[in-house]
């Protein structure tokens, strides 16, 4: 890969990286981790020893402190990220071990078959449609015959907030969302990609997240509305009003619409937990 590939590759995530953007996604995977009940839904065998799992474009390594737990004692987690210099570190203990990465380079020969569960979460959609056959190629290819992948990813386009004709703020920020990533229904389309890596049992979970004072919990719906208004301030920075067809005042007054539609009503979005085993190879 060249320089300036290695730069566009890395450019495709806009949001920042810095303590800030740390935060915001711990409260991100608080509130998703709340929605979904758990963070491992595939049903991977929990009891067995000596486990390997591979956390990709891990960032801080928030979700691999968080999930520690839930493994037994003995499982290796190792985390990649195509920039994880830019996070500060978390006070973990032991240390978490994070590498660089990047999801559309060759990855290191060592990976290929090497782990029992193999999670990704928010980050297809940013690619172009031609690189998502690699991106899972590789993560797929991490997975051990008889292991288990586990993708999360948004549904940037289709609404579920109710009631949706009153909600001209939520949809405007769909338009918005879907006018930037690559595909806004990369989510909808990971259960078919994962079949045609080979892979069986192959299920998913799709949850409407939130966001707001319709959340019966109000501690998860505070969340997914910081979350959501940060989530909209990083999209307004690198797109235009004219995009969705917005004057400059309205694109200064959306986030306090979005602000007030998420206090007034049911303002979800839609994310899809998506997982499937690798075969076990012929004996």
């Amino acid at each position: 890969m060249s320089p300036e590939e290695k730069a566009d590759a890395t450019g495709r995530y806009f949001l920042p990286r810095n303590v800030e953007e740390a935060e915001r996604m711990q409260n991100q995977h608080e509130w998703l981790k709340g929605g979904a009940n758990g963070l491992v839904l595939a049903p991977i065998d929990l009891k067995r020893e000596n486990l390997r799992v591979l956390d990709a474009a891990t960032a801080d390594g928030y979700w691999m402190q968080d999930a520690r737990p839930i493994f037994p004692e003995d499982t290796e987690f190792l985390g990649f990220d195509n920039a994880p210099e830019g996070y500060p570190p978390l006070n973990s203990k032991p240390p978490l071990k994070i590498v660089q990465q990047s999801l559309v380079e060759e990855f290191p020969a060592e990976w290929k078959d090497a782990f029992d569960f193999v999670h990704q979460r928010f980050v297809i959609p940013l690619f172009k449609s031609e690189e998502v056959p690699l991106v899972l190629s590789n993560l797929t290819g991490c997975v051990k015959p008889g292991g288990w992948i586990q993708l999360v990813e948004m549904d940037f386009q289709t609404p579920v907030s109710e009631p949706l004709e009153s909600c001209k703020a939520v949809q405007m920020v769909h338009k918005l969302t879907s006018g930037v990533v690559s595909d806004p229904l990369a989510a909808t389309k990971l259960a078919g990609r994962l079949e045609e890596n080979g892979f069986v049992n192959v299920e998913s979970k799709a949850v409407d997240m939130i966001a707001g004072s319709a959340n019966p919990n109000q501690e998860m719906g505070e969340r997914g509305a910081r979350n959501m208004l940060s989530v909209l301030g990083f999209f307004q920075s690198v797109a235009k009003p004219e995009m969705i067809g917005l004057t400059q005042e309205e694109w200064a007054d959306l986030p306090k619409r979005f602000a007030e539609e998420m206090e007034k009503y049911k303002v979800a979005l839609k994310v899809y937990f998506v997982w499937g085993q690798k075969p076990e190879t012929a004996k």
